[in-house]
């Protein structure tokens, strides 16, 4: 078999159409993943520096009321409380935060400039890093969708290319990099998980 030859079963459409509509596929599935991976990594990693009290005020938030709005998958339930900080500089009567939570509840947050609160400690870190490390495999998935489109439009190019990765170990470098992505999902999941669990034991 030559070098440039692809096992049956792996080669790309012969007719036109074929080629077309694969290509459109992968385009469309390259720009979902990839607008996908790259607006939910920057929200999540915002909130990351409060989770982590590296920004914000920190103090207490306690819960007066929770009220839900949309319907089906696009539900959701906001919170509003009052918030005083540690040092007791700053009270906000009216801070928010993502519900729900039951009323009268005191959590420990980080407040940001806005009046928006966020949980700290173990579990709420640990189930942020889990969905960045889900959202920069997204990203890698559209940037292969991208790369399938690109190497059904020129698969010689494309053949030579994916030769010069695997060569220079670039190919295995971003393979590494998938499966420690992979590692991160599940290992931080399960910590967020038992931390869930642990508090609604201690509630």
């Amino acid at each position: 078999m030559r070098a440039d030859d692809t096992p049956k079963g792996t080669d790309p459409p012969k007719s036109l159409l074929g080629r077309v509509c694969l290509v459109l596929v992968m385009l469309f599935m390259g720009v979902l993943f990839s607008v996908f991976g790259v607006a939910a990594t920057a929200h999540f990693a915002d909130g990351l520096k409060y989770s982590t009290r590296a920004s914000g005020t920190p103090g207490l938030l306690k819960i007066d009321a929770c009220t839900a709005s949309g319907t089906g998958k696009q539900r959701r339930t906001d919170c509003v409380g009052a918030f005083r900080s540690d040092d007791h500089r700053v009270v906000d009567r009216f801070a928010s935060i993502g519900g729900p939570h039951r009323k009268g509840t005191v959590l420990p947050v980080q407040r940001d400039a806005h009046g928006h609160c966020y949980p700290v400690g173990v579990t709420p870190t640990a189930w942020r890093l889990s969905v960045i490390c889900f959202c920069v495999l997204g990203l890698f998935g559209g940037l292969a969708a991208f790369c399938g489109a690109f190497c059904t439009v020129m698969p010689r190019t494309g053949r030579r290319i994916g030769a010069v990765m695997r060569s220079s170990g670039i190919a295995r470098a971003v393979s590494g990099l998938c499966k420690a992505l992979g590692i991160g999902i599940a290992v931080f999941g399960v910590v967020g998980l038992f931390g869930l669990i642990g508090g609604l034991v201690v509630r």
